[in-house]
C-alpha cells in the first residue's frame, strides 16, 4: 500500500523545479477558493505494459472525488486516459511508456493533490449518493445471504410448510428466503435500469406469500437457493483447481525470527520478512538473497529448464524450485504481488461467463421478461384470476440459462484442468471448440527446447571418445545450449571429463582451453577459420549434417581438426501423433512458423508430418500469417512458448502455450498446457467441443419446459406449484447436467480420441 505522509513531505527539502514541472503544477491548481486539496493512498492491483489498475479506498462510494481524481490524473504528462469505478474504489490508467515510466507515474500519484469543492451538495449529487447508499446496502445483503444461506432459508420454509407449522413461522421464513431474490432484483434495476428475472421471481413469490400460498412460495425459493448453491459450489471447486495448477496452493514458508524458524503459510509472509529456503522447496515469495548460494529452477516462470546459480544480491521468484543449496531471502513482494501471484490473479480475474452462445441465449431470455410480465397482466385482466398471474410470473428463461451455461463451462474447465489443460475463460472454451487452423512454433514447442548430441564424426584418426571428453572439458561450466548438450552426452556415455586450464572464450564463436597438455578448440566454423584450422576434409560430413537440419560443433586438438559433433533440438515424441489427431479432429490448416533456417525447419516438419512451413520468420511475420488466415475465414490457434511468439499469440483467435513458457507467452495465451505435453492440445479441443454441446443441450432443457409451461399456466391447466416445479426444476436439471464433466469418469468421445493418441504416441516413440 502506497501512502503519503503530509507532515513528512513538509520536512523534506524541495528540489528546484524545471519550468515544465512548474507548468504542470500550475495546471493542477483549482481556481476556486472554496476547494480543499487531499492526498490519496492507493494499492496496485494489476499491471501490464502501458496499463495499471489501482485500488483507492477513498474513492469508494464517492463519485465526486472519483471525477476529481480522474481529472488530476489525466493532466499528468504521458497519461492517455483514466477511468474510475467508485463502486469498488478502483481506477484504471492507460499511459505511454515512452513518455512516462510506471515507476515515475506511481511517484507522481503519491503526491498528486486532488481538489475537492466544499460548496453545497446539488440534487444530482444527493441522488447519486442515495443510489450509492442503496447499492452498498444491497451489497451487504448479498454478503449476508450467500447461496448456502439462501438454500437453508428456502429449505427451512418449505419444510415448515410441509409439516404444517404455524402460518406466522412459515410466512416469516418464506419472507426471509425472498429477501436475497428481491435484493438481486433491486440491484439489477439500479445498475442496469431494467427488470430482471429476479424481479419476476420476487414478484411471484411475494404474491404467493400475500395469498398465503406458502407451500408454492417456499418450494420456489428452495429451488432457487439450490440452483445458486450448485453454481457457487462449482465455481469454488474450479477456483481451487486454478490455485493448485499454479503450484502455490498450500505453500508454506520458514520465517526467520532471531534463532527460531517458524513454519507459516506463504500468504502470511510480508515485505521485509526474512525467509530460509531448503533444497527441494518452492520459493514462497519474491525476494533478494541475503546469504547463501543455491541452484534455482525457474522453468515455471522463464521456460529455462537449466537451474541458475544465485547468491548474495540475486533475486528469486515465488513458485520457482530450489534444486540445491540453502538461501536466506528478504521478501520484496508477498504471494499476491509476486510475479507468479500476478499470473494467478490474471487467471482468477479472467471472465468465465462470456461465450457468444450463452450471451445470445441470456440476452434473448432477458428480452422475454417484459413479454412474460405483459402476458401475466393481460391474463389477469381477462380472467381476474390471481393464481394464473402468479403461475405465469414464475416462468422465465434466464434463471436456467444463467445457472446452467456457466456451470457447464466451469465444470468443463475443471475437467480440462485435471488433464493438464488450464483454460482461462469461457470465451476460450468456445473459440477452442471452433478452431480449424493451427500455427505451431518450432523451438520449445514442437521440439524439446534443449539440443541433444546426435553423433560424433571423427577425422584425422582421432578417437570419438577422446573428441567428446576433450570437448566436454572445454565446454564445462558454460551455459550455452550446445555446451550443455555436449557435457550431458559425455556423462551419458560414462566418460571421464578431464580438467582444463587457461580457458578463454573467443568473441562468442567458441572456447579454447588446455586439456592434458593439448590446446583444444571447440566452436563454430568461423571460429576454426579465425584460428587457422584446416577444415577442408570435413566438407562432405558438414553438408550431410546441415541437410539433416542439425547444427555442428567443430573440435580441434593441437592445431588439427579432430572431428565434428552434430547436435539438434529433438522433436517431442508425441508430435507426430498430435498432428494426426488434429487432422482427424477437423483442423484444416496446420503450419509450422519458426525463425530457424530452412534446412532445420524442413527436417523437423518432415518428421512431424507438417507440410506447410514458414522458416526464417520474424515475430511480425508470424503475426502477419495469423492475420492472413483470419482474413480467409479461419479460426486460428497459435501454439508458442517464447517472447517472439507473443505478437502471433496476441493476434490469434486463441493462444496456447506451455507451462514452461516465458512470462510474455503465458500472459498472451488463453490456454496453458500445464504438464508441457502437446498431446493435450487435441484433447482440449475435444473437451471444449463437448462443453459447447453441453451448453446447447442445456438451453433446450430450459427453453422447452418454460415455453410449454407458460402456455399451460395461461390456460389455467397448471397452478403455481407445478409452474415452480417446471421452471426451477428445469433449471436444476440443466445445472446438474452441466456437472457431468465433474462426476462422470470419462467423456466417451474425448477419451476415445485420447486413447488413440496415446497408442499412436507410444508407437511413434
Amino acid at each position: 500500500m502506497y501512502a503519503t505522509d503530509p507532515q513528512r513531505k513538509k520536512n523534506e527539502l524541495i528540489p528546484a523545479k524545471t519550468s515544465a514541472q512548474l507548468d504542470e503544477i500550475k495546471s493542477q491548481k483549482d481556481s476556486s477558493d472554496s476547494s480543499e486539496r487531499v492526498l490519496l493512498s492507493f494499492e496496485v492491483l494489476h499491471e501490464i505494459s502501458g496499463r495499471i489498475r489501482l485500488r483507492i479506498p477513498e474513492l469508494k462510494g464517492n463519485e465526486e472525488l472519483s471525477a476529481a481524481f480522474m481529472q488530476a490524473v489525466q493532466r499528468v504528462q504521458g497519461v492517455s486516459s483514466a477511468t474510475a469505478n467508485s463502486w469498488c474504489g478502483s481506477v484504471t490508467i492507460l499511459f505511454d511508456q515512452e513518455k512516462i515510466t510506471k515507476e515515475r507515474l506511481l511517484g507522481k500519484l503519491r503526491t498528486l493533490p486532488v481538489a475537492m469543492r466544499q460548496s453545497g451538495v446539488s440534487l444530482p449529487t444527493f441522488l447519486s449518493r442515495i443510489r450509492l447508499l442503496a447499492r452498498f446496502a444491497l451489497a451487504k445483503l448479498e454478503s449476508w445471504t450467500p447461496p448456502i444461506v439462501q438454500l437453508i432459508l428456502g429449505g427451512a420454509s418449505f419444510a415448515s410448510a410441509l409439516v404444517g407449522a404455524p402460518a406466522l413461522i412459515t410466512t416469516s421464513l418464506s419472507s426471509l428466503a425472498v429477501l436475497p431474490i428481491a435484493g438481486r432484483a433491486a440491484q439489477t434495476a439500479l445498475e442496469e435500469g431494467r427488470l430482471g428475472v429476479d424481479g419476476l421471481d420476487g414478484l411471484a413469490a411475494i404474491l404467493m406469500i400475500a395469498q398465503q400460498n406458502l407451500r408454492a412460495a417456499s418450494f420456489m425459493t428452495a429451488l432457487i437457493g439450490l440452483g445458486e448453491y450448485i453454481r457457487e459450489l462449482t465455481a469454488q471447486r474450479c477456483q481451487k483447481m486454478l490455485d493448485d495448477l499454479l503450484g502455490l496452493a498450500g505453500c508454506s514458508a520458514w520465517l526467520v525470527k532471531g534463532n527460531k524458524r517458524i513454519c507459516i503459510p506463504a500468504d502470511q509472509v510480508t515485505v521485509g520478512d526474512t525467509v530460509v529456503i531448503y533444497p527441494g522447496e518452492l520459493v514462497p515469495v519474491d525476494g533478494e538473497v541475503m546469504t547463501g548460494h543455491a541452484s534455482v529452477n525457474q522453468a515455471c516462470l522463464t521456460g529455462e529448464a537449466h537451474p541458475i546459480e544465485v547468491g548474495e544480491g540475486s533475486h528469486v521468484f515465488a513458485g520457482t524450485l530450489l534444486a540445491e543449496g540453502k538461501i536466506y531471502i528478504k521478501c520484496s513482494a508477498n504471494v499476491k504481488d509476486s510475479r507468479a501471484g500476478r499470473v494467478m490473479e490474471m487467471v482468477k480475474s479472467a471472465p468465465v461467463y462470456e461465450t457468444r452462445t450463452q450471451n445470445y441465449a441470456a440476452h434473448l431470455a432477458d428480452k422475454l421478461v417484459l413479454p412474460i410480465l405483459a402476458t401475466a397482466a393481460v391474463c389477469g385482466l381477462m380472467t381476474r384470476n390471481i393464481t394464473r398471474v402468479m403461475s405465469i410470473l414464475i416462468f422465465d428463461f434466464s434463471t436456467g440459462i444463467r445457472i446452467a451455461a456457466p456451470t457447464a463451462i466451469l465444470s468443463s474447465m475443471q475437467r480440462a484442468g485435471r488433464h493438464g489443460i488450464l483454460i482461462k475463460s469461457g470465451g476460450a472454451v468456445e473459440r477452442l471448440a471452433q478452431v480449424n487452423a493451427v500455427v505451431l512454433d518450432k523451438t520449445g514447442t514442437l521440439t524439446l527446447g534443449e539440443p541433444q548430441v546426435t553423433r560424433i564424426i571423427p577425422l584425422n584418426e582421432f578417437d570419438p571418445d577422446q573428441i567428446l571428453s576433450y570437448a566436454a572439458a572445454v565446454e564445462e561450466r558454460l551455459h550455452h545450449p550446445a555446451a550443455r548438450a555436449i557435457i550431458r552426452y559425455a556423462r551419458q556415455q560414462n566418460l571421464a571429463i578431464p580438467d582444463r586450464d587457461n580457458s578463454a572464450q573467443k568473441n562468442g564463436m567458441g572456447v579454447g582451453a588446455v586439456v592434458k597438455g593439448a590446446q583444444v578448440l571447440c566452436g563454430s566454423k568461423r571460429f576454426m577459420n579465425s584460428e587457422k584450422i584446416d577444415i577442408a576434409g570435413a566438407a562432405e560430413s558438414e553438408r550431410e549434417i546441415l541437410n539433416n537440419g542439425e547444427s555442428i560443433a567443430y573440435v580441434a586438438i593441437s592445431g588439427q581438426l579432430a572431428g565434428l559433433i552434430s547436435y539438434a533440438d529433438k522433436l517431442r515424441p508425441e508430435v507426430p501423433a498430435v498432428i494426426k489427431a488434429l487432422r482427424k479432429n477437423g483442423i484444416k490448416r496446420i503450419y509450422m512458423a519458426t525463425g530457424d533456417h530452412e534446412y532445420s525447419a524442413q527436417a523437423i516438419a518432415k518428421i512431424a508430418g507438417i507440410t506447410e512451413v514458414f522458416s526464417n520468420s520474424f515475430p511480425e511475420q508470424k503475426a502477419e500469417l495469423v492475420r492472413s488466415l483470419k482474413e480467409q475465414g479461419f479460426t486460428v490457434a497459435v501454439v508458442g512458448d517464447g517472447i517472439n511468439d507473443s505478437p502471433a499469440l496476441a493476434h490469434a483467435d486463441l493462444g496456447v502455450s506451455l507451462h514452461a513458457a516465458t512470462d510474455a507467452a503465458r500472459e498472451h495465451a488463453d490456454v496453458l498446457l500445464t504438464d508441457n505435453d502437446l498431446s493435450r492440445l487435441p484433447e482440449a479441443i475435444e473437451i471444449c467441443r463437448a462443453a459447447m454441446g453441453l451448453v446447447k443441450e442445456n438451453l433446450g432443457y430450459v427453453a422447452v419446459p418454460n415455453g410449454v409451461g407458460i402456455f399451460l399456466a395461461a390456460s389455467g391447466a397448471i397452478g403455481p406449484a407445478v409452474s415452480t416445479l417446471l421452471n426451477n426444476g428445469s433449471a436444476i436439471l440443466a445445472a446438474l447436467n452441466s456437472l457431468r464433466p465433474l462426476f462422470i469418469g470419462e467423456w466417451t468421445k474425448a477419451d476415445e480420441s485420447n486413447t488413440a493418441l496415446i497408442e499412436s504416441k507410444t508407437t511413434s516413440a
